[in-house]
This record gives C-alpha cells, sequence and structure tokens, in this order.
C-alpha cells in the first residue's frame, strides 16, 4: 500500500540516522495524467449505465444498529505513538455457526498492544458472540478462541476435520491459532507452524480428497525493535513507514492431512517462493473445470493467480492472465478480494480493492484463465480513485437478481498528504445492473459517517433473506449493519440456499450455485474466506427481481457431480443434501 502522494509531498525517512528525502515533481506530473486518463473514462462510461433505475435505493437502506443488537467491541490498535506498521492493518471477523442453532454467530479480531507479549495480553483477546435468535448478541466469555490473545489480523471459519462442527483459523503477528470446534460450545487450540506476519486465509479442498486446504496470506517482514525512522525528521512526527522498505515474507500453503492436522506444501505445490507482501486471498473455480483455482491480492506487486492441476498442485498463470496488474500493466497494492457473475454469463469476475490514487479494479471474467481491467467502463472504479479500500463484499444487497458491491475504506496514515483524502473515509455502495455496470448510492444513515475501515463480511444474520454487513474499523467501535431491504416498501422475493456436501466437506466449500429464472441466470460460489483478513458465511441468497420467477436451481457440487431441483419454496433457506452425503 505505497503511499502515491510521497511522489509529490516532502517525506522522510531514516535508517539508523541516515536520513533520505523522498520528492518529485516527476511524480506529480504522473498523477495528474493518470487523473486525467480516469476522468476520461469517467465521462465515457456515464453512459453505459445499463438499467439502474432512477430510485437506486428503493427498500435498501443500511443502518449501524450493533448498540440495538447489543455488539460491543472496540477495537485496539495498540498503538504507543510509536507508528509500527502491525497496527494499523488490523483486524478481521468471521461470521459462522458455531453452536449449529441456525442463527448466524460472529468472531470479532482484536490487535492490540503492540509490540505483543509473549504470553500476549487480555487486552488482545479476540470475542465470539452468540447470535440470540436474530434478536441479540450475547458475549461468549469461555469459549476459548475468545482467548486468543495473539496480535490478531483476521480469521476465517471452516470445518477443518470433518466433523459437522464449524471452526476457526486465526490470523496473528506471531503464531497463527487453529481452533478446532469440539461440538459443545468449546474449541481446542493449536499452533499450525504459521508465524511472523500472517494477514487473510482461505480454505479449498485443493488436492481433491475431501479435506480442506488452507492458504494463508503473510505481509512483511517487520522487526518492531529495528531502528527505524519514519516521519518528518525536523520535527520529530512518526508516520507508518511505506512498506516498500521491507521484504515480504512467504506466504504459505498446507495440505489438511485428514484430522485436522496440517502439513507443509508450499513449495511443492509449486507456490513458493510467494513473496508478494500477501494481504488478501481466495479460491474460486476461475476457469470452470471444477477445481478451486486461487488469486491472491498482494501489495506493490504483481497479483498472483494460480490454476489448480487437480492434485493440490498448481500453474502460476498471473502475467498471462490479465489479472495481475491493471489495464496500464502496472502492479497495484491489493487488499480485498471478491467474486461474482456481473453479466449473467456463469463465470466468477473478480474484485479488488486498492490504494487511493489508483482505483479499484475489476476483472471480467473472459474464461480460459483470461481476465480483462474493465474499472473504467463498467463505473466500478473511479468512484474509489480518492479512497483506500480494504474489506469487500459481493452480494445482492437490494434483492434485485443482480450483484452488488460494499467496500470498507480507511487510510493508513492518520494524516494523509494530499488535500483530497482523508484518515477517516466513508464506504461505497455499488449496485449493479446485471449487464456488468455499477452506480454509486448512499442508501442509508451507514453512509452519513465516516471511519478507518478494515475488515468486512456478510451474513444474514437475522434469517430475513436480505444480506446484512458486520465491520470492523480501526481503533473505533466494530459496525452490524443491519438491511431493512426485505421489511420496507414493496416486498421482493427471494430464494436462500444451505448446501449440505458429502463428508468431510460438509459445507460443500467449492460448490457453485446457478438459479435459473424467467430472467436469467445467476450463480454463486461457495468459498470460505474473502474480503480482507475476514469470512462470510456459507449460506447463498437469490433476489428475485419484479415480476421474475425461478424455475430451476443447479448446484455442481465440490467432486464435479450435479444436481437439479424445481420448486423451491420462496423466501425462506432451502436445506440441499449432497446426493449420496
Amino acid at each position: 500500500m505505497t503511499d502515491r502522494s510521497s511522489l509529490v509531498d516532502r517525506r522522510h525517512f531514516a535508517v539508523r540516522g541516515t536520513a533520505v528525502l523522498l520528492a518529485g515533481g516527476l511524480g506529480l506530473a504522473f498523477s495528474v495524467l493518470a487523473f486525467s486518463v480516469w476522468a476520461q473514462g469517467a465521462d465515457s462510461a456515464a453512459g453505459t449505465a445499463g438499467s439502474v433505475p432512477a430510485d437506486l435505493c428503493g427498500n435498501l437502506s443500511l443502518a449501524d444498529e450493533a448498540a440495538r443488537f447489543g455488539l460491543s467491541f472496540d477495537h485496539l490498535t495498540g498503538s504507543k505513538g510509536e507508528k509500527h506498521l502491525p497496527e494499523t492493518m488490523g483486524a478481521g471477523l468471521a461470521w459462522l455457526d458455531f453452536d449449529g442453532d441456525g442463527w448466524i454467530d460472529l468472531y470479532l479480531v482484536q490487535s492490540g498492544p503492540f509490540p505483543p507479549p509473549e504470553q500476549g495480553s487480555p487486552a488482545a483477546a479476540n470475542q465470539l458472540w452468540r447470535n440470540l435468535g436474530g434478536e441479540r448478541f450475547e458475549r461468549v466469555r469461555r469459549a476459548s478462541p475468545a482467548a486468543d490473545s495473539g496480535c490478531g489480523q483476521g480469521a476465517v471459519a471452516a470445518d477443518v476435520d470433518g466433523d459437522g462442527d464449524l471452526d476457526l483459523y486465526v490470523t496473528n503477528y506471531g503464531a497463527d491459532r487453529l481452533w478446532i470446534n469440539r461440538g459443545d460450545g468449546q474449541f481446542e487450540g493449536s499452533p499450525v507452524g504459521v508465524d511472523g506476519w500472517s494477514s487473510s486465509a482461505a480454505f479449498a479442498d485443493a488436492d481433491a480428497d475431501g479435506d480442506l486446504d488452507l492458504y494463508v496470506s503473510r505481509y512483511v517482514v517487520y522487526d518492531p525493535y529495528a531502528e527505524l525512522f519514519c516521519g518528518d525528521l525536523d520535527t520529530g512526527e512518526r508516520a507508518y513507514c511505506d512498506p516498500s522498505l521491507f521484504v515480504g515474507a512467504e506466504d504459505r500453503f498446507l495440505l489438511n492431512r485428514g484430522d485436522g492436522t496440517f502439513a507443509e506444501a508450499t513449495e511443492a505445490a509449486g507456490l513458493a517462493p510467494a513473496a508478494g507482501r500477501g494481504l488478501g486471498v481466495l479460491f474460486t473455480d476461475f476457469d470452470g473445470d471444477g477445481r478451486p483455482d486461487l488469486y491472491v491480492a498482494n501489495d506493490l506487486t504483481t497479483n498472483g493467480l494460480y490454476r489448480n492441476r487437480g492434485d493440490g498442485t498448481f500453474d502460476d498463470e498471473s502475467l498471462f492472465s490479465g489479472a495481475a496488474v491493471n489495464a496500464q500493466g502496472k502492479p497495484e497494492a491489493g487488499m480485498g478480494l471478491a467474486v461474482g457473475d456481473l453479466d449473467g454469463d456463469g463465470k466468477p469476475d473478480l474484485a479488488v480493492t486498492n490504494f487511493d490514487v489508483e482505483t479499484n479494479t475489476l476483472y471480467r471474467n473472459l474464461g480460459e484463465m483470461q481476465f480483462e481491467d474493465f474499472s473504467v467502463s463498467s463505473g466500478f472504479g473511479l468512484p474509489s480513485f480518492n479512497l483506500l479500500g480494504f474489506g469487500l463484499v459481493s452480494a445482492d444487497f437490494d434483492l434485485d437478481g443482480d450483484v452488488d458491491f460494499y467496500v470498507a475504506n480507511g487510510h493508513i496514515f492518520e494524516s494523509p498528504r494530499r488535500a483530497d483524502s482523508s484518515y477517516r473515509q466513508h464506504d461505497l455502495l455499488l449496485l449493479g445492473d446485471g449487464q456488468g455496470s455499477f452506480t454509486t448510492a448512499s442508501c442509508g444513515p451507514a453512509f452519513d459517517a465516516a471511519w478507518v475501515g478494515r475488515g468486512l463480511a456478510a451474513a444474514d444474520f437475522d434469517n430475513d433473506g436480505d444480506v446484512d454487513l458486520a465491520l470492523i474499523n480501526s481503533a473505533a467501535p466494530a459496525q452490524l449493519l443491519v438491511n431493512s431491504g426485505a421489511e420496507g416498501g414493496a416486498p421482493r422475493s427471494w430464494l436462500g440456499v444451505r448446501l449440505v456436501g458429502a463428508p468431510p466437506n460438509g459445507q460443500a466449500i467449492g460448490a457453485r450455485v446457478t438459479l435459473t429464472t424467467t430472467a436469467g441466470r445467476q450463480s454463486r460460489w461457495v468459498v470460505a474466506g474473502d474480503s480482507y483478513q475476514s469470512s462470510s458465511e456459507q449460506r447463498l441468497q437469490f433476489g428475485l427481481g419484479a415480476g421474475e420467477k425461478p424455475l430451476e436451481l443447479e448446484v455442481r457440487w465440490p467432486n464435479g457431480k450435479r444436481q437439479r431441483w424445481r420448486g423451491l419454496p420462496l423466501n425462506g433457506y432451502a436445506r440441499l443434501v449432497q446426493e449420496g452425503g
């Protein structure tokens, strides 16, 4: 996440007493030129807004109702004024039904203090909140994942040992932890041999043996005790250092042994060395062959796209795919990731959040592992030009049958050097038209305030059919954005799906669900780990536009077999069990 404003503003950093001045007028010229190019793109895109109605929000309204639902969590960066880089990068969260009662619970990751004490700190303890029937959240204090007191970064929920209960993997600055759910409300924690600075993590059955394997993106090699000063040498005011000063930490890929323990397999899988300052990771079948492929968002270096061979090994397709860089051939500062079929062609398109003055990037999936950057023409990229995006979710928020996006924004510098940027930033809601075009909208009071957004994940926690959101904001209270779209105005019909896969992959991670309606086709993918350092629920929701009727729903299970259903009831969740499962 390089601060592109460092090209145009006076900036110092010093290493062991040696001062260096960064300045330059050439960068200013480049930045102005880049803005001019994007502005021209904005004008050309204005006439391609598709069929988005004039009343953009319709029934949709998002409001922070954390207090009403009893959810109280304040994120701590652990900062003591020394401006350590990990302080500004956390944290994430995970939605999971840990007690199996049908109501999605919430796990929130805590960060500070920093540097973390060797034995952890009670102030760094994560929090698990039980969902009481969609009406209130209650903090669970005795569940062992809440005792994870490392310097937290992110979390992902998945059934790691195949026993039907959702487990938790927590990424830390320091040793990561795997928390195995014992089914009685308690978890057993164990290290997995991954330490240093981990960021996001994701699960998928990469080697087709039925159980879920793990990829962990890791950021940089960071020593909090090194003699490094970044900031203004004249005043002594510290600032967070540019990540380019640090060597990227190598990501890790681990194969599940079948009992919930893991074996290091990064090099054997063809994924080493992957040291691109990784921040986001996502498994999805991008080429339609039924195998989960891998995408990694890196900071300052090319993003990685790896084709799954089907045996737990991968081919590096990054530079050949078009998804490693932007339309200008430049690597960006990738953070959050999300996929969605934006134009109804059945292929997962890819979205990435980036630093300011870069715009977020939207890649159209052309098939055969080929992607096209259509951030400008789609209307997706330009609204983010002066924003720094972290968390990212794709969902049909307004239940009209089209994929939308929500972006959590916030800078890493308390005093950004560009006059048109700020530390606290408003989030973005981009409503899709089903043809690959997007329009920004501020639907509800959630957009009235600015925050320093980080982790973001989606779940229909109140089971009313529309997608709600939870966000962690740096050094601020967590938010619970309740979607009231299914309650007000003209009612929208919807279809919810909960997949039950064949053990040990009971969540059916890697499945593709396609709903054919009288208006077209909608596709969803079941993933474990997305956004930024976060994990959304695995149930899927399909909105139906006005007059739209469902015809058939098809599930392609992770093993490649397909099942079809007709006549599923609307406005509720259908439990679909894999044949032979």
